[in-house]
C-alpha cells in the first residue's frame, strides 16, 4: 500500500511547540513506523464503525511492516532502503565493515562474547566519503549478497525533501501581521528534482506500508492534518532470494539488517543475545532514537524510549546442529518481518529486517 502525502508532511521530535513568538515546529527525516500504525488503525477504525478509544484493545492488534519510502519511475514504483551502517566510503570504493579478532593481549569494553567491527588496515584512516541516506532496493540487494563486494558503487539519493514555512496571522480589521503570531513549520516534501537530459523533472515520492488489510482514499497525516493520498498497490515484498538461502546454508552465519527502528529487551541486543536462535557475535549500531507518542487508549503521552535506529546491522551464528530445512525456516521467519522482542512493537512496524550474506570468518586485523 502507498501513501503519498499531498502536502509536506510534519511528523513531529517530540520538542515542545508553542505559541510563543519565533517558535518552531520540527519534522523528523522520516516517520517512525507507529506514526503509519496509528494513522492506519484509525482510518481503518472510522470506516469499519468501530469506536475508538472503547475499542483500542481490538484495534491495536491490527499490524502492518513497514514505513519504507518509495520512487514513482516510468516502469512503477521502487522500492528504497535506509543505507546499511556496515558500509563506509573512503575516497572512491565502498569497504564492507566486518567482525574482527582480537590480536593477542587486546581487549575491549564490549559485552562479554560480543567482537569488535571494522576495517582490517590500519592504513584506512582517511575521512569517510558520505553515501546516500536511501538506496534503490537494486544496490540494496547486491549489497546483501555479496561479502566484499569489488567496486561497488550504490544508486541512492537523500529521501523526501526538507520544507520550511513562515507562518503569520493577520488582524482582520488592519490587515497587518498580528504581534507575537509568528512560527515556522519544517515539513518533508515528497518529491524531488532529477537533471534530464533537457530539463528538471520531478520525480513523485511515497511511503509504503504492508498492512493485513490495504485501505484508499485521502486521510490526514502527521501534523496539521495535512491531506494525503492512501493508495492500494505499490512495491510488494520483495521474495527471499534463493542465493541467499544457500549462502547461509554452507556458512551457517548471516547479517541481520533493520529497514526500520528496533526495540530489542537488551538495549541494542535481543532477548537472550540471539535473533530466533541465531547467536549475536558483532553489531554495527547508530545512535538511539528516542521515541514517544501520545497514548490514544490512556489519554497522556508514552514513556519516551531508545530504539535501535534503522541501517543497524546484526552479524549472527546458526547453531551448527541446523540442517538445510531448519536454516530455511529461519531465513523465511527473519527474511522482511518485524524482530522487536515485544510482540505489540512488532505489530507497529518496529525491527522490519532483510539478510544479508556473511561467511562467518573474523577478518585479522593487519596492525597485530
Amino acid at each position: 500500500m502507498l501513501i503519498e502525502p499531498r502536502d509536506p508532511l510534519i511528523v513531529r521530535d517530540g520538542r515542545p511547540f508553542t505559541n510563543t513568538p519565533g517558535a518552531r515546529a520540527r519534522s523528523l527525516p522520516f516517520p517512525f513506523p507507529q506514526t503509519l500504525a496509528g494513522a492506519y488503525r484509525t482510518r481503518r477504525a472510522l470506516l469499519e464503525g468501530l469506536p475508538l478509544p472503547d475499542r483500542a484493545e481490538e484495534v491495536l492488534r491490527w499490524g502492518l511492516r513497514g514505513p519504507l519510502l518509495a520512487e514513482e519511475g516510468k516502469e512503477g514504483w521502487r522500492l528504497l532502503i535506509p543505507r546499511p551502517l556496515d558500509a563506509l566510503k573512503l575516497g572512491e570504493r565502498v569497504y564492507p565493515l566486518r567482525p574482527l579478532e582480537l590480536p593477542e593481549g587486546a581487549g575491549t569494553n564490549l559485552p562479554e562474547g560480543l567482537r569488535p567491527v571494522g576495517l582490517p588496515s590500519p592504513s584506512l584512516k582517511e575521512k569517510p566519503a558520505p553515501l546516500s541516506p536511501f538506496w534503490y532496493w537494486e544496490s540494496f540487494l547486491e549489497w546483501l549478497l555479496k561479502d566484499s563486494p569489488e567496486g561497488f558503487s550504490p544508486e541512492g539519493h537523500g529521501g523526501p525533501t526538507p520544507e520550511m514555512r513562515t507562518h503569520v496571522a493577520l488582524e482582520r480589521a488592519t490587515q497587518t501581521a498580528r504581534e507575537g503570531f509568528l512560527f515556522q513549520t519544517s515539513g518533508l516534501e515528497f518529491a524531488r528534482k532529477v537533471r534530464g537530459p533537457a530539463q528538471e523533472e520531478i520525480r513523485r515520492l511515497a511511503l509504503v506500508l504492508w498492512p493485513e488489510k490495504e485501505l484508499e482514499g485521502i486521510f490526514p497525516l502527521g501534523g496539521e492534518r495535512r491531506l494525503a493520498f492512501w493508495r492500494k498497490g505499490g512495491p510488494g515484498v520483495p521474495p527471499l532470494p534463493e542465493a541467499l538461502v544457500q549462502s547461509l546454508v554452507q556458512s551457517k552465519a548471516a547479517r541481520i539488517l533493520f529497514l526500520t527502528p528496533a526495540f530489542l529487551e537488551g538495549a541494542y541486543l535481543p532477548k537472550g543475545g540471539a535473533f530466533g536462535g541465531a547467536r549475536v557475535e558483532a553489531a554495527v549500531v547508530g545512535r538511539p532514537q528516542a521515541v514517544s507518542g501520545w497514548d490514544l487508549r490512556e489519554g497522556r503521552p508514552k514513556p519516551s524510549r531508545r530504539a535501535v535506529p534503522a541501517g543497524s546491522v546484526y552479524f549472527v551464528r546458526l547453531p551448527e546442529a541446523w540442517g538445510e530445512g531448519e536454516i530455511r525456516a529461519w531465513a523465511e521467519r527473519t527474511w522482511f518481518q518485524n524482530l522487536s522482542d515485544e510482540e505489540q512493537d512488532r505489530r507497529d512496524g518496529f525491527g522490519l529486517a532483510a539478510l544479508g550474506v556473511w561467511n562467518g570468518k573474523l577478518r585479522r586485523w593487519e596492525g597485530a
